[in-house]
């Protein structure tokens, strides 16, 4: 794996051109000394790939450029898609999801230092792969335009063909997101499919058998917005999906809240809305575009990162039910390593 010294000497001082006014909290761990490495924030730059740089930054819990963590220049036509951590070997690890004409999934150190091929799957990691998380059994779901894929902890495939596929009320023509939810011991998964109405749905599946339960638009989001990307936050027992209004529509951008029951996706309701058009400019197509939600907490703060189509990063404070944004600037603001916004994913080290 490259170093990427040559590029990222050029893409640096752009990064600090654009950093822009200090926050409230950069001015008070100015002030105060505090640390600001309790945790980091990675943002994969590779969807769309035609214009994406293929990389994964590392970046402070203030917004600040730290390293460039993997550069996909050296394996020609791969573009990071989708992150998680998992420990592996007793050490933190960042998983990458990656596309090109197949998909594969790398290891990589969060501080740069490594660079591993951890498993590809000629047949499961087709065109549209987008996200990967992982699954009570320390498996996991890779989504694709498709379907969604399953792999065992020892990364073999589950089936001969997507594990939660188009079944039943289920719909599957352009999956982005997919998300795990264990409820009342029994495992479930979910993903947004971000087409016209009336396909504009959640699908929620068993997720032992792969079986739909149902799929769905969820009461509240207007019929004009598409789902793009979804988490589901087990602390908060709810499921945040990130909305994204297409040409029609009057409405903005929004993240809406659900309950999840082993039955149905209910119970929406609306905590953000974009109404200054931050997050998502109006497309035809906007499963086309950039997005990432990823929700973190450290027991002190809860906060949502927003990867916006606008080339930016939006940090969103969760208390009492609703998001609103920390400060009136963006967390990372537009700049050249923020463009074609993939995934986001906020760890500890």
């Amino acid at each position: 794996m490259k170093i990427f010294a040559v590029v990222i000497g050029l893409l640096v001082p752009l990064v600090l051109i654009s950093c822009g006014p200090k926050s409230d909290e950069q001015a008070t761990l100015a002030s105060t000394g505090a640390s600001n490495s309790d945790y980091f924030v990675y943002v994969a730059n590779g969807y769309p790939t035609a214009s994406a740089m293929g990389v994964i930054t590392k970046w402070t819990r203030t917004g600040s450029y730290v390293s460039t963590v993997a550069d996909y220049s050296s394996s020609p036509g791969y573009f990071p898609q989708g992150l998680m951590s998992q420990t592996i070997g007793g050490q933190e690890k960042l998983l990458s999801l990656s596309l090109a004409t197949t998909g594969r999934v790398d290891s990589l150190s969060p501080d740069g230092s490594s660079f591993n091929f951890f498993f590809e799957n000629a047949s499961g990691l087709v065109a549209g792969t987008h996200r990967i998380v992982g699954t009570n059994d320390s498996g996991y779901l890779i989504s694709r335009s498709a379907g969604v894929e399953r792999f065992t902890s020892a990364k073999t495939r589950v089936g001969a063909a997507a594990r939660y596929g188009v079944s039943g009320t289920c719909a599957a023509t352009a999956i982005t997101g997919v998300a795990v939810a264990t409820i009342g011991g029994t495992e479930y998964v979910m993903s947004s499919n971000a087409v016209a109405t009336p396909n504009n749905k959640i699908n929620l599946y068993t997720g032992a058998t792969g079986a739909c339960i149902v799929g769905a638009a969820p009461a509240g989001p207007a019929a004009t917005m598409w789902p793009v990307d979804l988490e589901y936050v087990p602390s908060e027992s709810k499921l945040f999906v990130l909305y994204y209004p297409f040409t029609a529509a009057t409405s903005n951008a929004q993240i809406w809240s659900f309950d999840v029951t082993g039955a149905a996706i209910n119970n929406g309701t609306l905590v953000f809305d974009d109404t200054l058009g931050e997050i998502a400019i109006i497309s035809a197509t906007p499963q086309n575009l950039s997005s990432a939600l990823s929700y973190y907490t450290n027991g002190t703060e809860k906060f949502m990162m927003v990867g916006t189509s606008n080339n930016t990063v939006l940090k969103l404070n969760y208390s009492g039910g609703v998001l609103t944004k920390d400060t009136s600037f963006p967390f990372i603001y537009a700049n050249v390593l923020a463009r074609n916004i993939s995934d986001i994913i906020v760890m500890d080290q």
